[in-house]
């Protein structure tokens, strides 16, 4: 009897170890992405979900995706549930040793940050550090002033429109579509800098032989013309246009 229990306990756990084994078979990497408008929708839809799978089938690697809220995605790393993210802005000067990450050797592309303030209000870049300003809470370590984050940039630009903050500060690329949904026509647009854009690895030089492989994976793409026709949108210089 007891032989009889112990055999159907071992077979339990040897059925939930193999789809434990099975979840990630032929998965050679884990790639994160920040859930964005355009960038990442969904795990099927968004510029980065077809860069990540053109990159599995140029290199023959299989790379699990999973898209989640901005800062989660940067803790999947950090944490060792993922082998990588995107994106994320690469500020310059900024003490690489104060993060709990390390960016990789590629630049994806470039992102324009722009300052949204209400029509009217005559708010100006050297009035930040004074005023009630919000951007994605995963950005706020990147500015020199003191500003709020925000877990839904949605309806922090909706905020600005009303009049209720100052300013919000983040990609246009991500932000625009979403003053256009909304008929966000008090918002006042205005660029406030242009940022090389990374990806993101374990601290400490853990995920060199990934940066190897995003780097020699990405060329190849870049030299079939590929990736420039996948990031086409994200390529595009910045448009001064106003709601």
């Amino acid at each position: 009897m007891r032989r009889s229990v112990l055999k159907t306990v071992l077979l339990i756990f040897a059925v939930l170890f193999t789809g434990v084994l099975n979840s990630y078979a032929g998965q050679a990497y884990k790639a994160t992405l920040a859930n964005l408008p355009i960038y990442a929708e969904t795990m099927e839809n968004g510029i980065l979900v077809d860069l990540v799978k053109a990159m599995a089938k140029e290199s023959g690697n299989d790379i699990g995706i999973a898209v989640d809220p901005f800062a989660r995605s940067i803790n999947n790393v950090q944490v060792g549930k993922a082998d990588f993210h995107m994106p994320l802005i690469a500020v310059p000067n900024i003490d690489q040793a104060s993060l709990e990450y390390d960016y990789s050797t590629e630049t994806i592309f470039h992102v324009n940050f722009v300052m949204y303030t209400k029509k009217g209000s005559h708010m100006t870049r050297e009035k930040l550090a004074t005023s009630k300003v919000e951007t994605d809470i995963a950005h706020i370590p990147y500015f020199d002033f003191k500003i709020e984050g925000s877990a839904n940039p949605e309806q922090s630009l909706k905020k600005v429109n009303a009049g209720r903050i100052d300013a919000f500060v983040f990609a246009d690329f991500a932000m625009d579509p979403l003053i256009k949904k909304n008929n966000l026509t008090q918002i006042q647009r205005e660029l406030y800098h242009i940022y090389e854009v990374k990806i993101i690895l374990p601290k400490g030089g853990r995920g060199g032989a990934t940066d190897t492989f995003l780097s020699e994976t990405i060329g190849k793409l870049r030299s079939k013309g590929e990736y420039e026709k996948i990031m086409a949108l994200a390529l595009m210089p910045y448009d001064n246009w106003q709601p």
